[in-house]
């Protein structure tokens, strides 16, 4: 057991994230929730494209002409096959998988689908620049299987709906990035908790910044501890780290630019409790809510990388008052926001 030291800090308030991306993973779910909790329109991600068939690895359009997947899946197709975006069909001039990916392997699982032409009328997605995943929400958007976290994929139904999840980011290497599927009631589990599945491989993993959504993993495999299936409660999920692979994307790829942040802010209130040396034993926060609504508190030293703090909170459709404890951290500042899940 550890003593927690408190240091002097400065907090300052970045305000209240209303997300203006639609939420965010088919995709194995929560027993406790109605599966109409994550499902989403395919309206909503246009950019999302299907490879091999709906419900069979995906790929998502990150510049006008190229699409970002895995190398397991886009080993499957070839020049000249067609695939639809948006509902227009595009004719693939080359698949340009990672030159040290070997398929008796799961490292660098990832690749890029060049069209003959560029696609029209859809935005690609950007991919996400940092080096600072641990801990961060990550939201996924696939096609694939889906039941709950009780089975796993056992026995899962292919019903070709796109569905979204959320979980929080365990650990990185220089492949993976790993998330573990908490049970309900269990600490760290979101309001959407799930992971991916058969089918689901390529599909985006996101990471959120100032109300932009970045491309931070793509789903590549999963497993479980002695006696977990993949899919179930404990099992583990792992996206390829699209960040270890900047190099070699843009070398092949002239990504565009970032977009801009063109999220709204509201006000959140802050209050502190601090002991007779002035330290911050606790944080008070305020916040206005939607009823239906779900929100996460999270904390950040930079304004760049973003950790939560909590999560699953539901909105009543009137102002919230959450009381947290203070981070601990050698930094003077710390920035808060609350952001919809």
């Amino acid at each position: 057991m550890c003593n927690r030291i408190l240091m002097p800090m400065k907090l300052i308030v970045t305000g209240f994230l209303l997300c203006i991306m639609a939420n965010v993973s088919a995709i194995i779910i929560r027993d406790d929730l109605d599966d109409s909790s994550y499902l989403v329109n395919d309206s909503d991600y246009p950019a999302l494209v299907d490879l091999i068939e709906p419900g069979d690895c995906i790929g998502t359009l990150v510049h006008e002409s190229y699409l970002l997947t895995v190398a397991h899946c886009a080993a499957d197709l070839n020049s000249g096959n067609s695939l639809s975006v948006n509902g227009t069909e595009y004719i693939i001039a080359d698949i340009i998988l990672h030159p040290d990916w070997n398929q008796r392997r799961d490292e660098y699982d990832i690749a890029l689908i060049r069209f003959t032409e560029p696609v029209q009328g859809v935005t690609p997605l950007p991919i996400y620049r940092g080096d600072n995943e641990t801990g961060s929400l990550l939201t996924l958007v696939g096609r694939g299987v889906t039941n709950t976290g009780v089975m796993g994929e056992r026995g899962a139904k292919d019903d070709g709906k796109l569905r979204r999840c959320t979980n929080v980011v365990s650990s990185v290497d220089e492949h993976f990035i790993e998330i573990r599927f908490e049970r309900p009631g269990e600490e760290g589990v979101t309001s959407l908790e799930g992971v991916g599945a058969a089918g689901d491989s390529g599909c985006p993993a996101f990471i959120e910044i100032d109300g932009i959504f970045y491309i931070a993993g793509l789903n590549s495999w999963g497993d479980g501890p002695r006696g977990v299936r993949v899919g179930q409660y404990s099992a583990f999920d792992y996206q390829t780290r699209v960040s270890q692979y900047l190099e070699w994307l843009d070398s092949v790829v002239d990504f565009p630019a970032h977009p801009q942040p063109t999220s709204s802010m509201e006000i959140l209130e802050v209050g502190a409790t601090r002991n007779n040396g002035g330290f911050i034993e606790s944080l008070t926060l305020r916040f206005p809510s939607q009823i239906g609504k779900s929100y996460a508190v999270e904390q950040s030293t930079n304004m760049s990388s973003w950790k939560i703090s909590k999560s699953g909170v539901m909105g009543s459709g009137n102002f919230i008052t959450l009381s947290i404890t203070p981070p601990v951290t050698n930094n003077e500042n710390i920035f808060l926001r609350v952001r919809q899940e």
